[in-house]
């Protein structure tokens, strides 16, 4: 009984990367905010959370005073497939409007500038994959 169940150990112990390796995908990685408001950081309260399928969204507070904040969507290694920056560069970041992000280390950072201090909201939608948007707004 006991070599079947150090064999089924053993087993179980090799299978595991595997597994592993299986469940790290795009859909599945945690996003972070990550710019100059933390560094470039992924620390924990700049995650982004599920608030529906494919709807991601994190809250974070901002200065004006700033100016405008660069940053990017990202998960905590930079992975390509995970690493969202602004597809045309000649389109804004303005509060309320989305703007078309893709993945990948090509795209340049986002830029987006508070009229007022005070909570944003980072909404990143992956509903529709030939398009998606990132929305940044005031917080309710």
């Amino acid at each position: 009984m006991l070599k079947h169940t150090l064999l089924a150990a053993t087993l179980l112990g090799c299978l595991h990367p595997v597994w592993a390796a299986e469940a790290d995908t795009a859909q599945t990685r945690l996003l972070f905010l990550r710019g100059e408001m933390n560094n470039w950081e992924a620390p924990a309260a700049q995650q982004l959370v599920q608030s529906q399928p494919d709807l991601l969204t994190v809250t974070t507070s901002l200065q004006a005073s700033h100016g405008a904040y660069k940053f990017k969507i990202a998960d905590e290694k930079w992975k390509s497939d995970t690493t969202y920056g602004q597809f045309d560069p000649a389109s804004k970041v303005e509060a309320g409007k989305p703007v078309i992000v893709k993945a990948g280390y090509q795209w340049s950072d986002m830029k987006f500038t508070p009229l007022k201090d005070g909570a944003y909201l980072f909404t990143l939608d992956r509903r529709d994959p030939a398009s998606i948007q990132l929305t940044v707004s005031k917080a309710q």
